[in-house]
């Protein structure tokens, strides 16, 4: 079911993730505006949505190789970082879109706002979850991994 679950969200995490940088690149071609400083945080949602699928396309396999009681390759901090940032900024987007959404009370889109917050929430609490679960998963391996090596030891000690 993991890897099925990494699959999943590698592909949810694709348009979450190229969404605002292809938004800001579309303004500044075709509009034709000026650069502004707050370009800068849809690039990095995209910087961040990038960074969560690579950490996503690396640990897809972790489920498999946990199960068989393998080596589990290793997966740089800045990716768990990358990946956790992605889902944090995301839940906050969906509280903040939601916000704006009862503030102002536009009923005209009100069903295509939930539409869309509703799998950036969702999205982005998988991601930050799935890092967790699989954070704690790989502890239990190599505590697993050790006290098994260790008892091959010992049993080698004695003969």
């Amino acid at each position: 079911m993991g890897h099925l679950q990494k699959i999943i969200l590698l592909v949810l995490v694709v348009p979450l993730a190229l969404f605002p940088g292809g938004l800001i690149s579309y303004v500044l071609m075709y509009e034709e505006l000026k650069f502004e400083t707050s370009m800068w945080i849809p690039i990095g949602m995209t910087a961040l949505g990038i960074g969560s699928f690579i950490f996503h396309f690396k640990t897809k396999n972790f489920y498999r190789l946990v199960k068989k009681d393998e080596e589990l390759p290793r997966v740089d901090l800045l990716l768990w970082i990358l990946n956790f940032a992605f889902g944090i900024v995301y839940i906050l987007l969906s509280f903040f879109m939601t916000y704006v959404m009862y503030t102002f009370r536009t009923e005209k889109n009100w069903f295509m706002m939930l539409i869309t917050i509703i799998p950036m929430f969702i999205v982005g609490i998988w991601s930050v979850f799935d890092a967790l679960y699989l954070n704690k998963l790989i502890g239990i391996h190599k505590y697993e991994h050790r006290h098994s090596e260790i008892e091959d030891i010992k049993g080698n000690i004695t003969e």
